[in-house]
C-alpha cells in the first residue's frame, strides 16, 4: 500500500504530522497579546478557564486550539506538496502561521505583534545577506533566495507606501489612516519576499478591504439598520495583507498578472 502512494506524498505526511505537533502551541501565541509578548505557562490554562468560557473571553476553549492544530497541519503539507522538502516549503510554513496569528490578533484587537512585524524585517535583511554570502562563497544557491538588494528596496518601498499613505490621510483628514502595525508588516514582507512581491499585496490587499469593507456596510445596514459614518471605525487591514502575501508567496505574480490582463480586457471592451 505504501509502495503506492507518490514518494512526495510521503513527505507531505510528515510534514503534516510536524506541523500538527508545532500547531499545539499556536494557541499559546496567540494569548500572548494583547498586553505584553511574553508566552506565560499560564496560558496554557486559558482553554479550560471556565470564569473565562462564562464571560466569552477570547482566550477561553479549546475549538479554537484545535482549528489552529488543523490549519498549522494543512499548511505544512501543502508546503511540501508546493515546494518539495526543502527551505522554501519551511520558510512557507513559517510564513503562513505568522499571517494566521496575526490575522486572529489583529480582528480581535487591531493591533499587529511588534514581535513578528518588526522582527520579520530584521531577520528578513538578515536572511537576504546571508544568502547572499552564502552564494558569493561558492554554495549552491538555496531553495529560497531573495537578493539583499530586492530585500533592501522591498523593505524600504513595502514601509514608505504605507506610512504615506498614513501620513497624507493624517494631512487631509486630521485622522489617522494606517495603523503602525500595518506599514511595519508590509515591510517584514518586503523584506522577505522583495519589492515585486510587496506590490502585488498592495493590489490584492486593497481589493480586499475595498470588497470586505463594502460588504460589511452593506450587511450592517440591512441586518441592523445602521447608518454608514464615514471614518467612524476602524478595519483591520492586517489580515488583509496577510492574505494577499501569502497568495503571492505560493502561487507568484502571475495569477495576478493574468487577472489584471483580463479585466483590463473587459473594460476596453476585447472579451
Amino acid at each position: 500500500m505504501l509502495e503506492q502512494i507518490p514518494f512526495s506524498l510521503h513527505f507531505a505526511l510528515i510534514a503534516s504530522v510536524i506541523g500538527a505537533f508545532l500547531g499545539r502551541y499556536l494557541g499559546w501565541a496567540i494569548r500572548a497579546w494583547p498586553g505584553h509578548e511574553e508566552f506565560h505557562c499560564d496560558y496554557l490554562d486559558c482553554p479550560d478557564c471556565e470564569g473565562g468560557k462564562r464571560r466569552g473571553c477570547y482566550n477561553a476553549g479549546r475549538t479554537q486550539d484545535k482549528l489552529y492544530i488543523l490549519f498549522s497541519t494543512l499548511v505544512a503539507g501543502f508546503s511540501v506538496m508546493a515546494f518539495g522538502p526543502s527551505l522554501k516549503a519551511a520558510i512557507s510554513w513559517v510564513f503562513a502561521v505568522s499571517c494566521m496569528i496575526i490575522t486572529v490578533v489583529d480582528i480581535r484587537f487591531l493591533i499587529i505583534p511588534d514581535r513578528l512585524s518588526i522582527n520579520g524585517c530584521w531577520t528578513g535583511l538578515l536572511f537576504s545577506a546571508g544568502c547572499w554570502g552564502w552564494v558569493k562563497l561558492g554554495y549552491a544557491m538555496p531553495s529560497y533566495f531573495v537578493s539583499f538588494e530586492e530585500s533592501l528596496i522591498g523593505f524600504v518601498f513595502g514601509g514608505g507606501f504605507l506610512w504615506l499613505l498614513g501620513w497624507l490621510a493624517l494631512i487631509l483628514l486630521k485622522k489617522e489612516g494606517m495603523g503602525g502595525g500595518d506599514v511595519k508588516l508590509l515591510a517584514a514582507f518586503g523584506a522577505w519576499a522583495g519589492w515585486k512581491a510587496v506590490m502585488g499585496t498592495i493590489v490584492i490587499a486593497s481589493f480586499l478591504g475595498a470588497t470586505f469593507g463594502i460588504a460589511g456596510i452593506i450587511y450592517r445596514r440591512i441586518a441592523y439598520g445602521t447608518q454608514y459614518k464615514p471614518l467612524s471605525h476602524m478595519i483591520p487591514f492586517g489580515p488583509y495583507l496577510c492574505v494577499a502575501f501569502l497568495f503571492i508567496f505560493y502561487f507568484g505574480l502571475d495569477p495576478l498578472f493574468m487577472i489584471m490582463d483580463k479585466y483590463n480586457g473587459w473594460l476596453m471592451g476585447t472579451y
